[in-house]
C-alpha cells in the first residue's frame, strides 16, 4: 500500500493521487503519483479516494467488483480540478463498474468519446457527480441494476447516434435521485428513468434541445407503483416534455414544461397504452406547472404562457424579470434546495423550474466571461474548461 500524502488538508484523511507523470513505483502521494486508476486501485484496493490530476487519459477506467466500497466508506475517484482530467477515446465505457459493484463515486470528469456509454454505473449507493460527459457513442450516463444512486450536476450533452435507444441518461432503481443536472442535445430521451423507478427524486434539472420526435422525460414502471417525486424541472423540447407511465403515487409539481406544438404532458397506463388523466381513478398529483401549450394535465393551480427565459437561444433558461413562474409553486412540493445547492427562501412561495428568480442572473454581466453569452463550449485548450459551468453564481447574486 502506498503512503498517501495531500497537501494542505491538515487532518482529513488520506487520498491517493494518479497523474500523466506518475510512476507504477511511485507511493501515490501528491509528488509521487501513480500512472493510472487501475494501478491504484490494485495498490490499496477499494473503500479509498483517488485524486486525478489534470491531463488526457486514455480509457476505459473500469472499477471490478472486488474495488467497491462500503457504507462510510465509499470508493471514490474525483477529478483534482472540475472537468480537468479527462478520459477520451474508450473502446467500450469510458468510466464503468460492475453491477454488484457498491458505494462506488465518480466525480468531476469529463468523459468524451468512448464507443459506448460515457459513464455506466452498476450496484447500489452509487453517485455520479459533477461530471461533462459529451460526444460519447451510445448513452451519456446510464446507471442501472442497484438501488438509490445519486446523478447529480452533471453536464450531459451530444450522446448518442440512435434516436430510438441511446438517451442522455439511462437509469432506474429504488431511490434513485436525479437533480441539477443539465441535459441536452442528446440522440435519444433526455431522461429515460426506465424500467424500474420507485420512490425516487427527480428535481432542479434542465432539459432541452431533445429530438423532434423524442421527449424531454420518460417515467415508467410498467407494472403499476412509482411513488416518485418529479418537481422543479425546467424541460423545453419539441414533441413533449414528460411522458409518465402508470406510477400511483408520483407527485409532478413546481415544473416548467414549454414543447413546440405537442402536448407538453402524457400520463399512460401501460399495460393498454390507454392516455388517462388523474380524473381516471389513478393516485397520482399533477398539479402547479407551467405548461405552454396548455396542457390538460398541469392542474388546477397550473399556469399557461411565456416563462421568459433569459436567453434559451443561447442555451440560458434562467428566469427573467416578470416571468409568470415566479412565486407560483408549491412549498409542500418543492425540493430542499434550488439547481446550484442553495436553501430555498422559507418566506415566500418557490418559483417554478429549476432555476430560482435571482435578478443578478438577468443581467449580460453575469455571462460576461461566457464566449457572447452563449451557455456552450467555443475554443480553449483541451485541459481548461471550455464550456461555461452553470452551477457558478456571481458574488454578488442574492
Amino acid at each position: 500500500m502506498g503512503n498517501a500524502s495531500q497537501p494542505d488538508e491538515g487532518d482529513s484523511p488520506p487520498v491517493y493521487w494518479v497523474g500523466l507523470d506518475g510512476d507504477g513505483e511511485g507511493d501515490g502521494s501528491y509528488d509521487s503519483p501513480w500512472p493510472s486508476i487501475g494501478h491504484a486501485l490494485e495498490q490499496v484496493g477499494g473503500g479509498n479516494t483517488i485524486i486525478v490530476k489534470p491531463g488526457i487519459y486514455r480509457g476505459p477506467i473500469r472499477i471490478p467488483c472486488k474495488h467497491g466500497g462500503e457504507e462510510g466508506r465509499p470508493t471514490t475517484i474525483r477529478s483534482e480540478v472540475k472537468w480537468q482530467a479527462i478520459i477520451v477515446g474508450s473502446e467500450g465505457h469510458g468510466i464503468c463498474s460492475a453491477d454488484d459493484d457498491d458505494w462506488v463515486v465518480v466525480d468531476g470528469f469529463q468523459v468524451m468519446g468512448a464507443r459506448s456509454n460515457g459513464i455506466c454505473i452498476g450496484g447500489d449507493d452509487s453517485v455520479v457527480r459533477n461530471c461533462w460527459v459529451h460526444h460519447n457513442k451510445s448513452m451519456g450516463i446510464s446507471m442501472h441494476g442497484g438501488d438509490r444512486g445519486v446523478i447529480e450536476r452533471n453536464l450531459i450533452e451530444y450522446n448518442g447516434t440512435s434516436a430510438q435507444w441511446e438517451h442522455g441518461v439511462y437509469a432506474d432503481g429504488d431511490g434513485l435521485t436525479v437533480r441539477g443536472n443539465v441535459v441536452r442535445h442528446n440522440a435519444g430521451f433526455g431522461l429515460q428513468l426506465y424500467p424500474r423507478l420507485t420512490n425516487s427524486l427527480v428535481a432542479n434539472n434542465l432539459v432541452h434541445g431533445t429530438p423532434q420526435k423524442q421527449k424531454g422525460i420518460v417515467v415508467a414502471r410498467p407494472e403499476g407503483g412509482g411513488s416518485n417525486v418529479i418537481v422543479n424541472n425546467t424541460v423545453h423540447n419539441g414533441n413533449g416534455c414528460l411522458s409518465l407511465w402508470n406510477g400511483e403515487g408520483t407527485v409532478v409539481a413546481n415544473n416548467i414544461f414549454v414543447s413546440d406544438g405537442a402536448d407538453p404532458i402524457e400520463f399512460w397506463a401501460s399495460d393498454s397504452q390507454e392516455n388517462l388523466s388523474p380524473d381516471d381513478g389513478a393516485e397520482v398529483l399533477l398539479d402547479y406547472n407551467l405548461c405552454l401549450p396548455k396542457s390538460n394535465l398541469q392542474g388546477p393551480h397550473g399556469l399557461t404562457g411565456d416563462p421568459r427565459f433569459a436567453a434559451p437561444e443561447k442555451g440560458v433558461y434562467w428566469l427573467g424579470a416578470g416571468s409568470p413562474a415566479i412565486g407560483a409553486g408549491a412549498p409542500a412540493h418543492a425540493p430542499d434546495a434550488d439547481f446550484w445547492g442553495n436553501d430555498l427562501p422559507t418566506d415566500s412561495p418557490p418559483d417554478l423550474g429549476a432555476f430560482r428568480f435571482l435578478p443578478i442572473l438577468t443581467s449580460e454581466d453575469s455571462r460576461e466571461s461566457w464566449h457572447g453569452g452563449y451557455a456552450y463550449a467555443y475554443g480553449g485548450a483541451p485541459t481548461t474548461p471550455m464550456s461555461p459551468d452553470l452551477w457558478w453564481l456571481p458574488a454578488d447574486a442574492q
